[in-house]
């Protein structure tokens, strides 16, 4: 009979969430938060899409 390899049990850490990964994080929201707000200031100048431009006034 072959006798199998004992099983070598790797206690891996739990993956956290590090200061640097949290600020990026932020950032996307806060990015993906400003470019919302600028699209619907647009539309609001435009009276048109959120992408669309406003003519000079």
């Amino acid at each position: 009979m072959a006798t199998t390899a004992p099983a070598s049990d790797v206690k891996r850490a739990k993956p956290q969430l590090n200061v640097y990964t949290s600020l990026l994080l932020i950032a996307l929201l806060m990015g993906i938060l400003g470019a919302t707000v600028v699209a619907m200031m647009n539309m609001d100048a435009t009276g048109q899409g959120p992408f669309d431009t406003a003519s000079g006034r």
